[in-house]
């Protein structure tokens, strides 16, 4: 009799953990993946062969033309920005405009929590298509102040200035404006 319960058990035992537990389809909205949008751009821009690259610093610019450059590193600036995290999910609203054809022309984010480093992020969209980003950083402590406007303009160049406020100092002043070449 035992020989029979226990081989019942086993058997019991060994249905269950054979069976396959199907997880429930959890879907998540998620937000404009910034990171996934530059992997895309980065095999087209594979293509360009020089930038023009001015730099502006407090007033004083400097512009040239580069033959060897490296986007994946310069684009990590806007990769930061990228809010598409489930954390952040109920900490942005969600604003979207479309034109006469119901078409999406513009998808906008806004930080509900002051803590957060991006505090707005804007798709600007162009034949369906992402046109460009904007994007408003600012973070700070007790010492600084940083604020940072980035735009990307898809497969065209980029942009990126920063304010900077240090205490007992001046504020510091940098722009970078990047073409793409087409050569």
């Amino acid at each position: 009799m035992k020989k029979i319960t226990w081989f019942t058990f086993v058997s019991v035992a060994l249905f269950f953990t054979s069976c396959e537990v199907e997880s429930p389809n959890v879907q998540h909205q998620s937000f404009f993946d910034i990171n996934d949008f530059l992997k895309k751009e980065m095999t087209q821009l594979s293509k360009v062969k020089s930038i023009k690259k001015k730099v502006a610093i407090n007033g004083k610019i400097d512009e040239q033309v580069l033959e060897n450059f490296d986007l994946e590193k310069d684009l990590t600036i806007f990769r930061n920005s990228n809010i598409n995290k489930i954390a952040w999910l109920d900490k942005y609203d969600v604003d979207s405009t479309m034109n006469n054809a119901g078409q999406l022309t513009e998808l906008k984010y806004i930080a509900t929590d002051p803590k957060l480093k991006t505090r707005e992020l804007t798709i600007y969209y162009a034949d369906k298509k992402v046109n460009s980003i904007t994007i408003k950083n600012i973070s700070g402590n007790q010492v600084s102040d940083l604020q940072q406007n980035l735009r990307y303009n898809s497969m065209k160049g980029y942009s990126v200035e920063s304010n900077q406020k240090v205490t007992l100092s001046e504020e510091q002043k940098l722009k970078v404006e990047v073409e793409f070449l087409k050569n």
